[in-house]
């Protein structure tokens, strides 16, 4: 005979009842005892033990009966979980939750008491019951320490269900593609993703070099470091075919001197910094700096080809700012092919970065003394024309001259 829907509901509110029961004698058994290594299982035991009904519905004649959750089965293979890779460690749904238990008990019954009990104490008897409030106030900040450690690891683990069940049987995804189902910023994502793996969620899980692609399983990873040693190869082939070619031109052009010579140095230069800048992905900020760079030389050196002689202001450039800026770049990109973010790579890295701000700077400076002494010419040359236009009568002030000198 079914049973009709008041009969369930009852069993329901009745089994979880008992099971609240269960818990809350597990909980101050342990308290009493002070041993608390057997109570997440009679906690989990008692959460298992509570009977909740699933409801199934039938397309024909839109009948509907509850069948038992753990009643028999006659196909087992249909109730086993697809195992995604993203929950290759099993992570509760309530992971913090002891911890935010424990931390409420411990500070209302002890550390709370504690304090209260040395504040009161301290102000009749003065210094002598300083101890116990002291100790109350490091108890309640310990206990409150965990209970916020609880609530955050609670959070994170709801998230890790939250994005497992988003990535399902990917072994790695782009970060961006993932944020845009959460509606967050990739940076949050990125955040949310390295706090797991700290918290042990994702242990064999890590990030590309740009940290733009996660992959969760070794086999991904061997892949993408595969990926890589091949890119890596392909453009260092393209480097050195580039570097062979600009030896073959300096040779060609070993017979230049003078400005010519510098004007072909310059361009030699110049190719560098776009060959390097081709290496260095787009999404990196670094790119953006050699493309700046790349224009303010081009200006530099076309300046030097219609006026000659301003390649007297290049010796410090041509002998020391190049070549050392050549170097760094190619510190930069040996480091950039490092597959692992170690902390010394990225710190480098970051400094090399922070220089070409100053190179560019100073580069521009250069650019704009080079066209000081056209300033100073054009400014000369129209205070002479208004000069002679005034004395000609040809402006308002020389007219205004003109007319005292009649009168005089």
């Amino acid at each position: 005979m079914e049973k009709n829907t008041e009969e369930i509901t009852r069993e329901i509110i009745d089994s979880s009842v008992k099971a609240g029961q269960d818990i809350l004698q597990s909980v101050s058994d342990a308290i009493n005892k002070n041993d608390y290594s057997k109570l997440a299982s009679e906690i989990t035991d008692a959460v298992k033990a509570v009977s909740i009904p699933q409801r199934t519905i039938y397309s024909s004649g839109r009948k509907e009966y509850y069948q038992h959750k753990y009643s028999y089965n006659q196909n087992p293979a249909a109730a086993v979980k697809t195992s995604y890779p993203f929950f290759a460690k099993k992570v509760s749904r309530y992971d913090g939750v002891l911890s935010i238990v424990f931390s409420s008990l411990v500070g209302f019954f002890g550390a709370l008491p504690l304090l209260i009990c040395g504040i009161v104490f301290s102000a009749i008897f003065g210094g002598a019951w300083l101890w116990m409030l002291v100790t109350g106030i490091a108890s309640m900040g310990a206990c409150l320490l965990w209970l916020f450690g609880g609530i955050k690891r609670l959070k994170l683990a709801k998230l890790f269900h939250k994005f497992g069940n988003i990535i399902k049987d990917k072994e790695y995804f782009k970060v961006s593609e993932l944020a845009q189902q959460v509606v967050k910023t990739d940076k949050e994502v990125t955040k949310d993703l390295k706090e797991m793996v700290k918290a042990g969620y994702l242990p064999r899980a890590r990030f590309d070099s740009t940290e733009t692609t996660f992959m969760i399983t070794d086999a991904a990873y061997q892949m993408y470091l595969g990926a890589e040693k091949d890119r890596l190869a392909r453009e260092k082939k393209e480097l050195d075919q580039q570097k062979a070619s600009l030896g073959v031109n300096a040779t060609t052009r070993a017979n230049l001197t003078g400005v010519e010579g510098l004007i072909a140095e310059g361009e030699d230069y110049i190719r560098f910094v776009r060959a390097t800048n081709d290496i260095i992905p787009d999404t990196e900020q670094m790119s953006d700096k050699l493309y700046r760079l790349e224009n303010i030389m081009n200006r530099i050196f076309e300046k030097v080809k219609k006026n000659p002689g301003s390649a007297d202001d290049l010796h410090k450039l041509m002998n020391y700012y190049l070549p050392t800026t050549k170097k760094l770049l190619d510190a930069y990109v040996e480091l950039d092919k490092q597959a692992g973010v170690g902390e010394n790579v990225q710190q480098t890295k970051a400094e090399i970065s922070t220089a070409m701000d100053t190179i560019n700077e100073a580069f521009e400076k250069l650019l704009d003394s080079m066209f000081q002494d056209m300033a100073w010419d054009i400014s000369s040359d129209i205070s002479v024309m208004k000069t002679m236009m005034a004395q000609d009568g040809l402006t308002t002030e020389g007219q205004g001259m003109a007319m005292q000198l009649k009168q005089d």
